[in-house]
């Protein structure tokens, strides 16, 4: 019975929380850039309660999970499969040697840290060298709402904003070599759709209808938008710690 009730608890955490318009965007990015051969050691930087890192577990060897919330790591540990841990940490700071890592991923992350260059040198350090790094960002660069901009970076805790042009800058500047970096959500039909969605955010069951409504919207959206577009709610990157600066 206890058996049951914790499979039922993993089947209603998944639908609560991959039925996200913004999430189910963001995984469909990192699927798309992230190619393992099942070896890999992979650190999820501010994994919140572990979606993404219980999404890739299954693909690499070990997966570690770090927030500063310790109310996300009790619940992600209560969710944790055999090959992942979680721990409670700070990104300026992680606990690992240097060079301890195949993969990191960050996810809508970096825009609430009040340091973003030295969480950034923290993940260049613990990265093997050809080790790759994901990341998406909050950009909200296709909306032209500063009343509604200002709500969202009060609401969300938002530190700063990125486009394109400034994650790979930021990128650049840590030593990493950005491989692909892209705006996700960026027509005007996903913008009025996102700004609907996170004025749903308190309202858990209408936020997860909404999204599940839409979804197909947006990606039939992104889809015909042109590639051109350099402005989107979110920014993806994927990039690699070289591999030539240390063979030398």
């Amino acid at each position: 019975m206890r058996k049951i009730k914790k499979e039922l608890a993993r089947l209603y955490f998944k639908l609560t929380v991959y039925a996200n318009v913004f999430r189910l965007h963001e995984m469909r990015f990192l699927k798309r850039n992230l190619r393992m051969e099942g070896g890999e050691r992979v650190l999820d930087v501010a994994c919140g309660i572990g979606v993404f890192t219980n999404g890739i577990a299954s693909r690499c060897s070990r997966a570690f999970g770090m927030d500063i919330s310790q109310g996300n790591i009790a619940l992600a540990h209560h969710f944790r499969l055999d090959n992942t841990a979680f721990y409670i940490g700070n990104a300026e700071k992680l606990p690992h040697p240097d060079e301890s890592f195949d993969v990191v991923v960050s996810i809508c992350a970096l825009e609430h840290f009040s340091d973003t260059s030295r969480a950034l040198a923290e993940m260049f350090r613990v990265m093997r060298p050809g080790a790759r790094l994901l990341l998406t960002v909050d950009s909200l660069s296709n909306i032209n709402d500063p009343e509604f901009i200002q709500f969202h970076k009060t609401k969300c805790l938002v530190e700063k904003y990125f486009d394109t042009d400034s994650l790979r800058g930021e990128l650049v500047a840590s030593g990493f070599e950005v491989k692909a970096i892209s705006p996700i959500l960026k027509t005007s039909l996903s913008a009025c759709i996102c700004k609907n969605a996170i004025r749903l955010i308190e309202h858990p069951v209408k936020f997860n209808i909404y999204s599940i409504l839409t979804y197909p919207i947006t990606l039939a959206a992104e889809l015909l938008a042109s590639q051109k577009t350099q402005s989107g709610i979110i920014v993806g990157a994927c990039a690699v710690k070289p591999k030539e600066r240390f063979d030398k």
